[in-house]
C-alpha cells in the first residue's frame, strides 16, 4: 500500500494545491495517507476561525483524526523556524513512513511555501516528491504530471475550499475560477478536469 503524506504551510493549501488528487485516491482506496500543516495562521488579520475552517475541511474531505495535524509555527515567518521544520518533518518520516511526499512547487515566491518545499527536499531524500501549484506564488509552474478528477472529485475540492470563509477575498478560491483550472489542465489529458502536478522525483 502506497503511504503518501501531504505537506502544506497554510490551512487552505493542500485542498487548493491537491485537494481533487486527494479526493481520487479517498474515493479509490488502496493508500493510507497523512496531512501535515505547519501554521495556523489565526494570528493574521481576517483569518478569524480558520482553525475551525480547517477542521471542517477535513471532515468534507474524508480526513479522521489522527491522520492530520495542524502545528503553529508562527505564518509568514518560516525561515526563521526551517531548522524546527525540519524537525517535524523527520518525526512524521520516522512514524509514518511515507512513499511519496506531495507538497509545494520549490520555485515558490512565497517564503512560507518555499521553506517548506526547501526543508522536504533535505528529510525525504529517496522517497517520491510530488510538487502541487500554488496559483498566486507559482507563476512559472510547468506541470508534467496529470491527475485525472471526475466531477465528484473536483466538487468534493470545492465543497472542501468552500469552508474557508475568510478566505473567500482570494481569488483562488473562487469556485468558478477552480473549475476553469480544472479544465485547463483536463484538456492536457483529454479528459474534462484534472490536476496538475511537477514530479521532481518519482519512483515506480
Amino acid at each position: 500500500m502506497n503511504r503518501i503524506l501531504f505537506l502544506s504551510a497554510h490551512p487552505d493549501d493542500f485542498e487548493t494545491g491537491a485537494g481533487g488528487f486527494f479526493a481520487r485516491i479517498k474515493q479509490k482506496g488502496g493508500a493510507d495517507y497523512f496531512n501535515l500543516v505547519f501554521s495556523e495562521c489565526s494570528e493574521q488579520k481576517g483569518n478569524d476561525g480558520i482553525v475551525q475552517e480547517f477542521h471542517e475541511s477535513m471532515k468534507i474531505l474524508g480526513i479522521e483524526k489522527g491522520k492530520f495535524q495542524l502545528l503553529d509555527f508562527p505564518n509568514t515567518k518560516f525561515p526563521e523556524s526551517a531548522a524546527k521544520i525540519r524537525e517535524a518533518m523527520e518525526r512524521i518520516r520516522d512514524d509514518f513512513k511515507p512513499d511519496t511526499i506531495f507538497t509545494h512547487d520549490i520555485e515558490n515566491l512565497h517564503q512560507d511555501h518555499k521553506c517548506v518545499s526547501e526543508q522536504a527536499l533535505r528529510v525525504f531524500k529517496i522517497q517520491s516528491m510530488i510538487m502541487y501549484q500554488d496559483i498566486k506564488s507559482t507563476p512559472h509552474f510547468m506541470p508534467n504530471m496529470f491527475a485525472q478528477l471526475t466531477k465528484e472529485q473536483l466538487e468534493r475540492k470545492i465543497k472542501a475550499l468552500e469552508c474557508y470563509k475568510t478566505q473567500f477575498r482570494r481569488y483562488y478560491h473562487d469556485t468558478e475560477f477552480v473549475r476553469a483550472m480544472a479544465r485547463v489542465h483536463g484538456k492536457r489529458i483529454n479528459a474534462e478536469f484534472a490536476e496538475a502536478f511537477r514530479a521532481y522525483q518519482y519512483s515506480i
